[in-house]
């Protein structure tokens, strides 16, 4: 973390539970924005006000967009070369990943590989 300080414009934060947003903003360039779409069922930590002030970094907040703006925001993705980290499942694998999710055994997002719906029938 501390080589990529003061290094992004903007961080896209999908994290669904309460943490430490400090941790991110400080990873943010001079008017950076760090933008909150994953929506946690407590609160976050109130962030420090003078990291974002002598930043002049921003938190803002947005609900996931429609078609044309997911599909803009894909285009991005793969004109940059942005990947997301993730564990491709089987189907058929679904309850051991539902279990391993509530044991917070999971380090990236869950992928259902679609094929495996074939082996399945």
């Amino acid at each position: 973390m501390n080589a990529h300080a003061r290094s992004f414009d903007l961080i896209i934060n999908t994290v669904a539970i309460p943490h430490d947003l400090d941790a991110y903003t400080s990873l943010l360039k001079l008017d950076g924005t760090l933008t909150l779409v994953g929506i946690p069922e407590d609160p976050h930590p109130s962030p420090s006000v003078a990291g974002l002030i002598g930043g002049r970094r921003s938190i803002a907040g947005s609900l996931i967009g429609g078609i044309e703006e997911t599909q803009e925001m894909l285009d991005f993705c793969a004109q940059h070369r942005i990947l997301a980290d993730i564990e491709m499942i089987q189907m058929q694998d679904v309850e051991v990943a539902f279990e391993r999710m509530l044991k917070s055994d999971v380090k990236y997002r869950f992928v259902i590989d679609m094929a495996s719906l074939k082996e399945a029938a």
